[in-house]
């Protein structure tokens, strides 16, 4: 078996914190990213009360904070970015503001 590097063992550390924040729901719905004047479509797989996990057509790049409108919701979420992965990425709801 071959040991972990450190980069590996920053990727699990990164998605322990992110799913420490409680039990993720599977939503699998379209999202869209806002920032400045760009909205960039994604995917939502899951969420929880403090974040989700999303998914990009493209390794495009994105701002550490943005607004997250999905599908069906009334309300705009402010995330910050806690891990990405190429199109994969985790993030964190910022609750204090919301729109």
């Amino acid at each position: 078996m071959q040991e972990s590097n450190i980069g590996d063992r920053k990727v699990q550390k990164m998605l322990k914190s992110y799913q420490a924040d409680g039990p993720r729901k599977v939503l699998l719905k379209d999202g869209v990213i806002h920032f400045q004047d760009t909205s960039i479509g994604c995917f939502v797989l899951n969420i929880s009360t403090g974040g989700a996990g999303l998914v990009l057509d493209s390794d495009v790049p994105l701002p550490f904070s943005f607004d997250l409108e999905i599908d069906g919701e009334q309300i705009r979420r402010r995330c910050l970015v806690v891990w990405r992965n190429d199109c994969l990425l985790g993030v964190s709801f910022n609750l204090d503001r919301r729109s």
